[in-house]
This record gives C-alpha cells, structure tokens and sequence, in this order.
C-alpha cells in the first residue's frame, strides 16, 4: 500500500473514532527514543519476498496451516502451537509472550499508536531487536506500510514484501463483542479489499 493512499485512510479512520493523530505521532517518537539501537531496517521483511505466507487472525480456531512461513497477528499469538516466523502486533500479549517469541526467532514488528504508550514503555526495554511501525507519518526507523488492525496490518506487509500467495486463517469480520471492535474490523475489511488480499 502506498503511503498516500494510506494516509487517506488514516484520516477517515482518525474522523470515525475521533482517534488523535498527535498521540499516535508521540507514541511512535517514544518507540524510536526507547528503540534506539533496537530498532531493525525494514529490509530484514524481504524474508517474505517469494514465499506462500499464512497470516493468521485472532478468530483462529486451530485448522490446518498449510504454508510453512506464518506471520501472527495481535493476541493471535495465544490461540497457536508453534512459534510464527513474523509477529505483528500492537502488544496487547503480556511482555513474557513477546520476549519469548523473540529468543525463539521470532521477528517482531510492533506497532505504536495514542493507546498503547504504557505498553510501548513495557516492553521495549524488555527485548532486543524489533521493526517498528505507526499509524502516521514515518521516519528514521518507524515504517508504515499501511493496515489499521494487527490482522490487515500483517496482510499488508506481506504483499508489500513480495509474498508469492497469501491466504488469510482466522479472519471473521462479522464477530465483534462491541461496537469499537465491529468498527475496527470494518475498515480491516475495507484494507484489505482494497489490496486485493479479499
């Protein structure tokens, strides 16, 4: 996804949620003070380039992954028996899954945004090396490769780095337990129609 679209997406999204473009640029200017050093180039996402990617969602209920390169998404992490290639998330998982996943191989890509500052000031510290991503405008090494939830997020930077087939387990946009997260899987929906990912 091209940043401009991106970016018009970004505000009809800050607008339906009245979300604070300010926040979300503050928080990723605290994950790139306290990344410093930790911070990867994205470069390290052209292991995907060629490959049949399963990204997996958080209403995964345990079918058969059939693609042996897996990216994870948000508290999907919880719901699977091995350890994913990529992890993309917000990091709404506790500290130790995120740790852990990363002395197992695992690489991280997380994201800052307004709502997640306490957690970006948990966990950064508590691991080693990491791609950063905002919802905003990026720079040095806060990328944004364009998606709104940890599950379209995910389906994005896969495309965007060249994955040969993508095929999407445990995405349900219709099961939401309120109003805020139909929202959200809303406009996942709507991202990923518009990279022709659904």
């Amino acid at each position: 996804m091209k940043l401009e679209m991106w970016l018009k997406i970004y505000e009809a999204i800050l607008a339906d949620f009245e979300f604070s473009r300010e926040e979300d640029e503050k928080a990723a200017r605290l994950m790139e003070s306290l990344g410093r050093g930790k911070l990867l180039d994205k470069s390290v996402l052209e292991i995907i380039r060629g490959k049949e990617v399963a990204v997996i969602g958080g209403a995964y209920r345990g079918e058969g992954v059939e693609e042996k390169f897996r990216i994870t998404a948000g508290k999907a992490i919880n719901l699977v028996d091995f350890v994913p290639d990529i992890h993309v998330t917000d990091m709404e998982e506790d500290d130790k899954t995120l740790v852990n996943l990363e002395k197992n191989g695992c690489l991280l890509v997380l994201h800052a945004h307004g709502d997640n500052v306490d957690r970006i000031m948990s966990v950064v510290p508590k691991i080693g090396r990491f791609v950063g991503t905002t919802q905003s405008i990026p720079f040095n090494r806060v990328y944004n490769f364009g998606g709104f939830t940890d599950g379209d997020r995910a389906a994005v930077i896969a495309k965007r780095f060249g994955a040969k087939k993508i095929k999407l387990y445990g995405f349900d946009f219709e099961r939401a337990d309120t109003e805020v997260k139909k929202k959200k899987l809303k406009w996942a929906r709507i991202i990923l129609r518009k990279e022709g990912i659904i």
